[in-house]
């Protein structure tokens, strides 16, 4: 797995997010900004991503995932 594939792999539950994805060989950094987070706390936010993920962590093809989801005023302010 890669850093597209990932992404790719989110796109169908995420239609409408901004996604960005790095990896160095099993490790990945995804960003992820979507109105699917609105009202949910931190937590929640990431089991919707694990709950994606989880085959490949188990395989192993995914062995660390850093995981920013933000609603998009979350993300406007940070870019501010």
């Amino acid at each position: 797995m890669n850093a597209q594939a990932l992404i790719e792999l989110l796109r169908p539950h995420f239609t409408d997010a901004h996604i960005d994805a790095v990896n160095e060989g099993n490790k990945f950094e995804l960003l992820i900004v979507d109105e699917a987070f609105e009202g949910k706390r931190l937590v929640a936010r990431q089991q919707m991503i694990y709950a994606l993920v989880n085959e490949h962590i188990q395989s192993g093809a995914m062995h660390a995932l850093t995981i920013y989801a933000l609603t998009p005023a979350e993300y406007a302010a940070k870019k501010a």
